[in-house]
């Protein structure tokens, strides 16, 4: 099946321009949380639409045809992660998580306001996004890692015993109340070396502001190709409304706004079936451009109803083909400000990420955790010697000190032995 891509920008800066979209239910008389965003706060939203972006194009070589995430939740574990880091590892956390220009502290605290601007802005949305830290019972926490993660990514920082096998139950149990039930049995098992989990979770449901009536959805054919086509549960609305569109005759993109209108869904499709190609064009500055240039048009829009579950059981090697290479292999300068106590080398084992969205006539539904797991390296003991005492032999007990002897003997047949 060719691609046929959905991008839901819910957690990206998609939805924070006020925008008079016009129609309605009524929801017009309801006032968002508008405020100016601080410049760091700015620069954030930039970070994590690059990184996003990044993001996309690195999944897509891996050529599914169908795919969901939450780059948001990625990005803020990531980010908290980051905090346990410094010198080049800590340079390529930034890098990755398209921080230049901006200092650790600006970026903590963009993270913790964007994401607190997010949570109030639309009053109809719901909208949770929550983080914790789970570490080795019997290690201490880096004061200022600690600190960070509490004041600026709101994360409980618990000691949990890792070798207890109900400690999985906490974790997935955390993420499953985060999710609204949604996202269930994430994590699958703790490894014995297993030193601190950072976990994201998210959680968005939405009206669309023009719902679309029950009895208008219909099956109607999907053309995977011009060639094959499937048929769907295809949603239309009863009359036009107003949407924002943007069109270079070769791409559409359309904004198919939630509730007030400050969240919405941004639609990429081609006019032909060569949306791979079309997907060159898809990059940060066309993005800024697409949403500037799209002007209001009404029209009646049809869309397929459908629902979507997408877990990565390790973005690993994802996420080091991006830049992020040294926090996945055991090296003495990864996360040397996590613990306080001295431990062996760290790294990163596995980057899970589970997502789940559900769209319907109503509205959207979607949920997403992300699971950074950070494993100390352990010595593997050597195989002992064996020395087998199979011939005769002579035995002694002495006094260490004076190294007198004070017993001695010989044992060369066992069998006649009183």
């Amino acid at each position: 099946m060719k691609k046929w891509t959905l991008l839901c920008w819910f957690v990206t800066a998609g939805g924070l321009a006020s925008c008079d979209w016009g129609g309605g239910d009524g929801d017009e008389l309801i006032s968002p949380n508008i405020r100016t965003l601080q410049a760091y706060e700015k620069e954030m939203v930039f970070a994590n639409t690059k990184f996003a972006l990044d993001l996309f194009h690195q999944l897509e070589k891996a050529g599914l045809e169908n795919s969901f995430y939450s780059p948001y939740s990625i990005h803020q574990a990531l980010a908290m992660t980051m905090n346990g880091n410094e010198g080049q590892v800590l340079e390529e956390f930034i890098d990755l998580l398209r921080f230049e220009g901006m200092s650790i502290e600006e970026a903590n605290k963009a993270a913790e306001e964007l994401t607190q601007f997010l949570l109030a802005v639309d009053p109809k949305v719901n909208i949770a996004i929550a983080n914790a830290i789970w570490y080795k019972e019997g290690y201490q926490v880096h004061p200022p890692f600690k600190e960070a993660a509490e004041k600026h990514y709101h994360a409980a920082v618990d000691p949990l015993d890792m070798s207890n096998p109900q400690s999985v139950d906490i974790i997935n149990n955390w993420i499953e109340n985060k999710t609204q039930g949604i996202i269930r049995d994430m994590l699958d098992f703790i490894p014995g070396n297993a030193v601190m989990y950072l976990v994201n979770a998210i959680y968005f449901k939405g009206d669309w502001k023009y719902q679309f009536p029950a009895n208008k959805t219909a099956k109607e054919p999907f053309f995977v190709t011009p060639d094959q086509q499937i048929e769907v549960d295809m949603m239309q609305l009863e009359k036009a409304a107003a949407f924002r569109y943007y069109s270079d005759g070769e791409l559409q993109y359309i904004e198919i706004p939630y509730s007030t209108g400050q969240y919405n869904m941004g639609i990429l499709t081609g006019f032909d079936h060569n949306l791979d190609a079309r997907l060159e064009s898809f990059s940060f500055e066309n993005l800024e451009n697409w949403r500037a240039t799209a002007s209001e048009a009404n029209f009646i829009l049809k869309m397929p109803k459908f629902k979507m579950k997408h877990k990565m059981k390790n973005m690993k090697d994802d996420l080091k083909e991006m830049g992020l290479v040294s926090p996945f292999e055991y090296h003495p300068e990864n996360f040397t400000r996590l613990f306080s106590n001295p431990t062996d080398a760290l790294k990163i084992s596995r980057v899970i990420h589970d997502a789940f969205i559900e769209v319907d006539e109503k509205g959207t539904e979607a949920a997403a955790a992300t699971i950074v797991e950070i494993l100390e390296t352990t010595s593997i003991p050597s195989t002992p010697t064996v020395i087998t005492l199979d011939k005769p032999f002579v035995f002694f007990i002495q006094e260490n000190h004076s190294g007198a002897l004070l017993f001695m003997g010989k044992l060369a047949n066992p069998a006649v032995l009183n």
